[in-house]
C-alpha cells in the first residue's frame, strides 16, 4: 500500500466517525456527497507519489477533524456540506497546481453556494429568430416626409400616351384709331399643338411567403413604403428633374432665372420678402406677347436652412418675431403667396412660381401587382410591384411664370446703390 492510499485510508476513517458524531448534525444526503466526491478524488489520483499531494491530502485530513468542533460548538452550525465546501473551494488552486505537474491538468469540481435568483437567471438559449421580437413590438411603416409640391400642381386625367395642348399667339399687327375713309389694320395669329410623352416610375420589393407569414404586417409594410416612395420620387421629379429622358422636367428646370428690369438698384437694404416679392414682381410684368394676361405667382419655396435664417430668427427692432406664423406654422403667407421650406430646394436658392401652369396627368395610376418571377414559384418568393406612368409639363407659354436663382443673385440686383 503506498503513502497516499494510507493517508487516504486514514481520511475515510475520519469520515466514518464524523458521520456516527454528527448523524443529527447534518443531513445525511448532504454527507453522502461530500464522501463520494472525496473518496472519487483519492481513487482518481492513488497512484500520484507527490509530496504536494500529501500535504494537501493531510490538510483535508486535518481540516476534517476540526469540522466535528466547529459545528458543535457553534450556536449557528454550519453543515458539514457548506464547512468542507468552502475548505474545497479555498483551496481548488493550490491542489490543482500540484497535479499539473505530474499528472496534466486536473479539474476539480466543488458544490457551488447557492446563489441569488435575479433576472440574469432568465437567458434565452441559442440564437433568437431576428423576427422574435417583432412579434411584441411590431414595425412601424417606414416614416417618409410629405410631399409639399403635388397638391400645388394642376393634376388631369387622360388616356392619351401622346397627350398634345394647344397654344394660340398672336402674331403680327394690332387695332388701331383711325380716320374716316383709311384703310383698316390686318392682324394675324398662329395656332402651336405640342406632344407630351410619359415618363414611369417603378420600383419593386421581393418577400418570402415565410416572411410575411411569420413578421406581423410585413406585407403591409413593404406596400405602404413602395406607395410613400412613388409619391417621393413623383414629387422630386416634378420638382428638380432634369428632363432628360427618361426623367421628367422639372418646375424648377423650366425656372428662369430672375431679371429686375425696371426693378434694378431700386431697394434700400433689402431683406428676404423684398428678394421674393420681387421675383413675384417680375412674374407678373413679365410677358410672351403684348397685352398677356399677367402670371400670378403663388409658391415661393426655400431651403429648411434659408428659411429658419430669413424668416424664424427674424427680428425687430424689439426683438419680437418679424415672421410669428413661420415658428407656429412652418410656413409664412403673404399677399397670397405661400412660403415654406422644402429640403428638395437648394440652399441658397429660391423657387417662385405659379404651380397651377405645371400640367400633371394621371395616365396610368399609380397602381401595386403581385407575381411570381422565373422559379420563384417553387421558391416561395414573390414581389410587390408598384408603377405609374404620367406627363409632366408645362406649356411653352407658361414658362415664364417660373423663377429659380440665388437669393444672393436676385438681393444684389435690387440693392439700391448711391449715385
Amino acid at each position: 500500500m503506498t503513502e497516499v492510499e494510507k493517508m487516504a485510508e486514514g481520511i475515510n476513517e475520519s469520515l466514518g466517525q464524523l458521520k456516527t458524531d454528527l448523524a443529527n448534525a447534518v443531513k445525511m444526503e448532504d454527507f453522502k456527497a461530500i464522501e463520494k466526491t472525496l473518496n472519487d478524488y483519492i481513487d482518481k489520483h492513488k497512484d500520484v507519489d507527490m509530496v504536494q499531494l500529501k500535504t494537501d491530502l493531510s490538510d483535508i485530513s486535518e481540516q476534517l477533524g476540526g469540522i466535528k468542533e466547529k459545528m458543535l460548538g457553534n450556536q449557528n452550525p454550519q453543515t458539514l456540506k457548506q464547512v468542507v465546501s468552502a475548505f474545497i473551494t479555498e483551496k481548488h488552486g493550490e491542489i490543482l497546481s500540484a497535479f499539473k505537474a505530474g499528472s496534466g491538468h486536473v479539474s476539480l469540481d466543488v458544490d457551488k453556494v447557492v446563489a441569488i435568483m435575479t433576472t440574469a437567471n432568465a437567458t434565452p438559449e441559442g440564437t433568437v429568430p431576428d423576427y422574435f421580437y417583432q412579434q411584441y413590438a411590431p414595425a412601424p411603416n417606414v416614416n417618409l416626409r410629405e410631399n409639399s409640391i403635388l397638391d400645388k400642381v394642376t393634376t388631369l386625367q387622360t388616356s392619351l400616351a401622346a397627350y398634345p395642348y394647344t397654344e394660340t399667339i398672336p402674331k403680327d399687327g394690332d387695332y388701331a384709331f383711325l380716320l374716316e375713309g383709311v384703310a383698316k389694320p390686318q392682324m394675324d395669329f398662329t395656332i402651336e399643338t405640342r406632344f407630351a410623352t410619359p415618363v414611369k416610375c417603378a420600383a419593386w420589393i421581393k418577400l418570402t411567403e415565410e416572411s410575411v407569414t411569420d413578421i406581423v404586417g410585413l406585407q403591409s409594410i413593404a406596400t405602404d413604403y413602395l406607395l410613400k416612395k412613388h409619391n417621393r420620387k413623383k414629387a422630386k421629379g416634378i420638382l428638380n428633374g432634369d428632363g432628360i429622358a427618361p426623367n421628367p422636367k422639372g418646375a424648377t428646370t423650366y425656372g428662369r432665372t430672375f431679371s429686375a428690369g425696371a426693378l434694378a438698384l431700386s431697394v434700400v437694404t433689402p431683406n428676404i420678402m423684398d428678394v421674393i416679392n420681387a421675383a413675384v414682381t417680375d412674374i407678373f410684368t413679365t410677358h410672351n406677347y403684348e397685352d398677356e394676361m399677367n402670371y400670378m405667382a403663388n409658391i415661393a419655396m426655400l431651403n429648411p436652412t434659408d428659411f429658419f435664417i430669413n424668416f424664424v430668427a427674424a427680428k425687430d427692432g424689439f426683438g419680437h418675431p418679424l415672421y410669428p406664423m413661420a415658428g407656429l406654422f412652418n410656413m409664412v403667407v403673404i399677399g397670397g403667396v405661400m412660403i415654406i421650406p422644402d429640403e428638395d430646394i437648394a440652399v441658397g436658392k429660391v423657387f417662385v412660381a405659379d404651380l397651377s401652369k405645371y400640367i400633371v396627368t394621371n395616365y396610368v395610376p399609380y397602381s401595386v401587382r403581385i407575381g411570381w418571377v422565373n422559379d420563384d414559384f417553387i421558391k416561395n418568393q414573390f414581389v410587390i410591384l408598384g408603377e405609374s406612368r404620367f406627363h409632366a409639363f408645362v406649356k411653352r407659354l407658361d414658362e415664364q411664370a417660373f423663377i429659380y436663382d440665388d437669393i444672393a443673385t436676385i438681393k444684389t440686383a435690387i440693392t439700391y446703390v448711391a449715385p
